[in-house]
């Protein structure tokens, strides 16, 4: 008990704020999500429609930093030699996630959901939120399980769907207990930790010969050149990795197949929990509802490079940039170059996408096109905001801010766009807002950057 406790001290303590980037997000979602609560939507009573958003985020990040803290302490390398810190974590994480379930589950209570379908939700996203290789410092984690990787990012963006919760808010109770019977054991044999370094245990025997892999055929070869080609000037200077991506064909393909396999998963849960054929008008809702995502994962990387910043000395020394500034500027330059590619291929593939589903009318989707290009261009730039100031230079800012552009930001504008009757007339002067925001910051932010400090920081993110 005296182990727990002192487990438990530490996620009141600085330690559990220092290196935890979701721990800001965290709270910022849980504020708006309340907040919420004070202004429900007309005509969404016993719904999560107008709070979903923020409240699944709300529990991804608040999962994440607890998991994160979780993760520090037990795989730590001095952590094998105290068999008794391992056991006393893994009691206080127990704890501390039963607690953020019953705290998160009070906004859908209050409007009057279910409690067991509310609990099935929460344990779904606890479930996606605890990966040891998804969450905590980089430089402990194991190598990344692209499988699981992937059925956790789908489900993670299914579920951010306002629509898709309210199916599972309406399931019947025998679902919601088969989602929670699954999703829950599952989060609890994820936490489980066991080191290989107690004495007698031996870590996983490695083959010593390994089969050679067969090189792909022409075609395949021929296929991936093409997915992976980038304009000759994206490429031309040596930047960081987060950089290092821009390819339009990909990007494109990318964005189809989320249409489909969103939309495809979409009418499956719909045929489960209603126990009929989809309908045409069924199909277009779903796909209209996944707008947003394609919009929203094609963008949400671009300003990732700015989180990380080790390579950061090393590119300036041995790079040909000269100064700091002229090094900045290059990373500005390169990023412009990346959010208006992405921004256009986005606006337009979405503004096409609807324009086949016939979710709006022609006019209306070719105007959104440059809109929604210019909202994902605006909003890739808001995480440069923290540069300004020592204070909010730091990864967790600028994560919150890039979560609030990409995730939160562009997710309503897309809505507004896409899924209203009409568009306010205010709407459309967001385009123009946004594409001022990013001229000016590409004018002031590399001065800014140029300035700030660089340190060469431990593998945190």
């Amino acid at each position: 008990m005296t182990d727990t406790l002192r487990a438990l001290r530490l996620y009141a303590s600085p330690v559990f704020i220092r290196e935890n980037p979701t721990l800001i997000p965290a709270a910022t979602y849980l504020v708006i999500t309340f907040s919420s609560l004070h202004h429900p939507s007309p005509g969404h009573a016993g719904s999560l429609h107008d709070i979903g958003l923020f409240w699944w985020l709300a529990q991804q990040s608040l999962f994440s930093s607890l998991c994160c803290q979780y993760w520090r302490q037990v795989r730590s390398p001095l952590a094998p030699m105290f068999p008794r810190l391992i056991a006393a974590e893994y009691r206080a994480i127990h704890i501390l996630l039963a607690l953020g379930l019953l705290l998160l589950a009070v906004p859908a209570i209050v409007r009057g959901l279910p409690l067991l379908n509310v609990l099935a939700l929460e344990s779904l996203n606890l479930s996606l939120s605890t990966g040891s290789d998804l969450v905590g410092p980089k430089i402990l984690r194991p190598r990344l399980r692209k499988v699981r990787t992937a059925i956790v990012f789908g489900l993670f963006v299914v579920f951010m769907i306002p629509t898709m919760q309210d199916l599972l808010m309406k399931a019947p109770w025998f679902i919601a207990l088969g989602v929670l019977a699954v999703a829950l054991p599952a989060a609890l044999a994820e936490l489980h930790h066991s080191p290989f370094a107690h004495p007698g245990d031996h870590g996983p025997a490695i083959p010593a010969t390994r089969p050679a892999r067969r090189p792909p055929n022409p075609a395949t070869r021929t296929l991936i050149r093409a997915l992976m080609w980038q304009p000759p000037r994206l490429r031309a200077v040596p930047l960081p990795n987060g950089l290092a991506s821009g390819a339009p064909l990909a990007l494109l393909a990318q964005s189809a197949a989320i249409l489909m396999v969103v939309t495809g998963f979409a009418l499956l849960v719909n045929t489960i929990s209603t126990l009929h054929a989809p309908t045409w008008q069924d199909a277009r809702d779903a796909a209209t509802a996944v707008l947003g995502q394609v919009a929203l994962l094609g963008a949400v990387a671009l300003p990732n490079w700015m989180l990380s910043r080790r390579d950061w000395p090393f590119l300036l020394s041995l790079g040909p940039f000269g100064a700091r500034a002229d090094f900045a500027r290059a990373l500005y330059r390169a990023h412009a170059g990346r959010a208006v590619l992405a921004g256009t291929i986005l606006g337009l593939f979405t503004a096409l996408a609807a324009i086949l589903i016939g979710t709006v009318p022609l006019p209306r989707a070719i105007a959104a096109a440059p809109a929604l290009a210019a909202v994902i261009v605006g909003g890739s730039y808001l995480p440069s905001l923290a540069v300004f100031s020592p204070l909010t230079n730091r990864p967790g800012f600028m994560l919150l801010l890039s979560m609030l552009g990409s995730l939160a930001g562009l997710q309503i504008y897309t809505d507004i766009l896409f899924n209203k009757p009409t568009v306010p007339p205010l709407a459309w002067a967001v385009p123009v807002l946004a594409a001022a925001f990013a001229l000016l910051m590409a004018r002031l932010a590399p001065r800014a950057l140029a300035r700030a400090d660089w340190p060469i920081e431990p593998p945190a993110m």
